[in-house]
């Protein structure tokens, strides 16, 4: 087990043509410590164009909306700031997502279904939240838990990898500012919560079990974890707003954590590019799974001529 969190300069990976090394070696951090950094994942430049596109819904959402009385959240990134798009569809992360979430390459029993002839496949995902997290002077710090509560059932017993989460630094984290309490190893405990007290859920709010890893990085870079890693925000002890992008992926059989359909409905939907449209849901990841209508997949929604009140919209010809 390391001591700090292995971090891999993607800028650099890029420039000498070891990409192939790096996401090897990125899947390898977060397969033993469940959590890796990557610097160098966007330039000033984006970050700076993420917050302006954002500022005016950063400046107008109230403090406190999620219990932290000191610190802002504001999603729907997709739709809101299309300079997010590179962050979200960054090529580290969705090797990591698919890593972890598609091949489950952290688990050793999973059994993957697929409707493939030679029964191979991976497991669908797709992104669940998208979330600018401002976390103001004077915030104290938040209580370490899991990501994988969300789903009111305790998917521990269920021997598998749901969630992969991430949190982009849209300004430097420090040990001052706040920058995220981590421990390394735990997605790999197996119980860190008092069933008791908290039955039927795998995550928790409170202090941490055993000393914390501070995930200190700068601008630009990112930090990835799974959802079975014991994380929380540090305390902000500086004068600075330390401002953070939380960009989520689950698999996709499960409910999204921010519902994508909603932050960013069909006509904005329609606008985006075909990979952006597939990671927010609008495809079908499985036979009889997020179909709607008339059996039709939700790319159709995505059409400017379809109406779902007018009977044979969906163009198809009967037989």
């Amino acid at each position: 087990m390391t001591t700090s969190i292995r971090r891999f300069d993607y800028a650099k990976s890029l420039e000498i043509g070891d990409i192939a090394d790096f996401h090897k070696k990125t899947r390898q951090a977060i397969a033993v410590d469940g959590a890796v950094i990557v610097e160098n994942a966007l330039t000033e430049v984006d970050v700076d164009d993420i917050r302006r596109e954002m500022a005016p819904y950063i400046e107008s959402t109230p403090h406190g909306l999620h219990g932290l009385e000191k610190s802002r959240r504001i999603g729907a990134l997709v739709a809101r700031s299309p300079a997010s798009h590179k962050a979200i569809s960054h090529p580290a992360v969705l090797d990591a997502c698919e890593a972890v979430l598609g091949e489950q390459q952290n688990k050793d029993k999973i059994v993957r279904r697929t409707h493939s002839p030679k029964g191979k496949g991976t497991y669908p995902w797709r992104l669940t939240l998208t979330q600018i997290i401002d976390v103001g002077p004077g915030q104290e710090q938040q209580g370490v838990h899991r990501g994988n509560g969300l789903w009111v059932h305790d998917l521990a017993g269920c021997g598998f990898d749901p969630q992969v989460e991430t949190m982009w630094a849209l300004t430097d984290f420090t040990e001052e500012n706040g920058a995220t309490h981590v421990i390394l190893g735990s997605h790999l405990w197996e119980d860190v919560y008092d069933a008791d007290k908290d039955p039927g859920t795998t995550t928790w709010f409170g202090p941490p079990p055993q000393e914390t890893i501070r995930a200190t990085m700068p601008k630009g870079s990112v930090l990835i974890w799974t959802g079975w890693t014991v994380h929380g925000a540090g305390a902000n002890l500086s004068n600075e707003r330390r401002v953070g992008m939380n960009i989520d992926y689950g698999v996709s059989f499960l409910a999204q954590e921010e519902n994508q359909f909603l932050a960013c409905p069909p006509n904005i939907a329609r606008t985006l590019s075909p990979e952006m449209q597939k990671l927010i849901g609008y495809s079908q990841p499985g036979v009889a799974l997020n179909y709607f209508a008339d059996c039709l997949s939700p790319e159709v929604a995505l059409r400017e001529d379809y109406d779902v009140l007018r009977p044979g919209a969906h163009g198809l010809k009967l037989n």
